[in-house]
């Protein structure tokens, strides 16, 4: 499938979140240390029950969030960059935080 063709699928399924109002979008997404009881409280209060998944813009900095999200059922953490249409359907809510915003719109044009 041509790039073009991809990027403006995805586009189309952004857009259709962006009406259900499935973006959760915060400032800086941050645990204290890596334990996953942190990070499943830290979803309970900003998506409820609903499943999630998380946009991360590099993995260096968010290095304790992977660490205290990948044993949680509901919850996908994903790169920005890799962002793909299977995923972005599959889940109720997307959490992004402000600098991936900005990592998607490169990768849309």
């Amino acid at each position: 499938m041509p790039r073009k063709m991809r990027q403006a699928a995805l586009r189309s399924a952004l857009s259709v979140k962006a009406s259900e109002s499935a973006f959760v979008i915060v400032d800086e997404l941050t645990v204290a240390e890596p334990k996953t009881r942190l990070m499943a409280g830290a979803l309970n209060a900003l998506v409820g029950s609903d499943t999630a998944l998380i946009l991360i813009p590099q993995k260096e900095t968010y290095e304790a969030v992977i660490l205290s999200s990948r044993n949680l059922p509901d919850a996908k953490i994903l790169l920005a960059s890799y962002l793909n249409i299977h995923d972005l359907l599959g889940f109720d809510k997307v959490i992004l935080p402000l600098s991936a915003l900005d990592v998607i719109k490169a990768n849309l044009g």
